[in-house]
């Protein structure tokens, strides 16, 4: 599986970064990317280049690396719009020891709820089964406060904490309606995977 590719890749570098891809709306099977994937031969290349190599068959996935090390796997047309939602203020509870949870509380900011009911039709980017499944009762969490900040900028501030990557899926169902998902995975140390399911 693609997610668990990238998962290693940057696990052993030590790296952190975002994935960004459309995906098939299949109920039945919410964590399974629409991407073609190549078998890895090793990693004794850069991880920009083993992503790469991961990624080959899926054209339009381009992968960088940014000037502070994060590495971005995209496919060139995943819309921006959720991204670029602006939220006013962020102060993140003492009690989310984890990245996931930490995205979670991300996701049910005022501003992300009002533009998932706008523009998707629901009022968050997961189908509702609940919290992440990711617990941790003891650890960090993510300090600080943080205004006037995109959802991508809030997102890449857990990376601060919580080395790994966030995951944002979007796919159409039969209707043509589209849904976003978006995901969670901490490098292996404490690795599990945290995707949230994709909203309808």
């Amino acid at each position: 599986m693609a997610q668990q590719g990238a998962q290693k890749i940057l696990s052993t570098a030590q790296l952190s970064g975002s994935l960004e891809f459309w995906s098939v709306c299949d109920i039945a099977k919410p964590h399974a990317p629409f991407l073609k994937i190549q078998p890895v031969s090793g990693y004794e290349a850069s991880a920009v280049e083993a992503l790469q190599e991961l990624f080959a068959n899926d054209p339009k996935m381009q992968v960088t690396q940014q000037s502070d090390g994060k590495i971005r796997m995209v496919e060139t047309d995943v819309p921006k719009d959720f991204l670029e939602v602006k939220i006013q203020h962020l102060s993140f509870p003492p009690d989310y020891h984890s990245g996931a949870f930490a995205v979670y509380f991300i996701l049910n900011t005022p501003e992300v709820r009002a533009f998932m009911d706008r523009k998707i039709g629901r009022k968050v980017p997961w189908f509702g089964w609940g919290m992440p499944g990711q617990i941790a009762m003891h650890g960090p969490s993510v300090p600080g406060e943080l205004n006037d900040v995109t959802v991508d900028q809030a997102l890449d501030h857990v990376l601060e904490t919580f080395p790994g990557f966030w995951i944002y899926e979007n796919c159409r169902d039969q209707e043509g309606n589209r849904a976003i998902s978006v995901g969670f995975r901490e490098n292996i140390q404490a690795a599990s995977d945290t995707s949230i399911p994709a909203a309808k």
